[in-house]
């Protein structure tokens, strides 16, 4: 029969602190290179959301003059245009159909949107 040699208990006490002392510096490394990947990817994922809600709010203004600016381009009471007072409507210079006074006016309402500040808002 062959003999079991039973290590010493140093040895067991030295490989635990081993293994403790092998674990700490993995979750040490983890942490170190969470917190060097946190710092940059923070500041990115900031900067990318003001952005966002910086482009969002532009975008709003804008909608919002061209949904003044066209507003004015409807047709009134008496069936006639909003924008330039015409009492009988518009009609397409080619087919003669009657047209709205938005598609009529088409090219001055860009003209007028280019013409206001970029700041305007209604």
């Amino acid at each position: 029969m062959a003999r079991r040699s039973q290590g010493s208990p140093a040895a067991a006490v030295v490989g635990l602190l081993l293994v403790i002392g092998l674990v700490l510096v993995v979750v040490k490394w983890l942490l170190i290179t969470a917190a060097i990947l946190a710092v940059p990817f923070g500041l990115w994922w900031v900067w990318d959301r003001t952005r966002q809600q910086r482009d969002r709010r532009e975008r709003d203004a804008v909608a919002a003059r061209r949904r003044d600016v066209e507003s004015r381009a409807v047709l009134d009471a008496a069936g006639g245009c909003g924008w330039c007072g015409m009492a009988t409507g518009h009609r397409d210079h080619r087919t003669g159909a009657r047209v709205t006074p938005r598609a009529y006016h088409h090219h001055e309402i860009e003209q007028a949107l280019a013409a206001l500040p970029a700041g305007y808002s209604p």
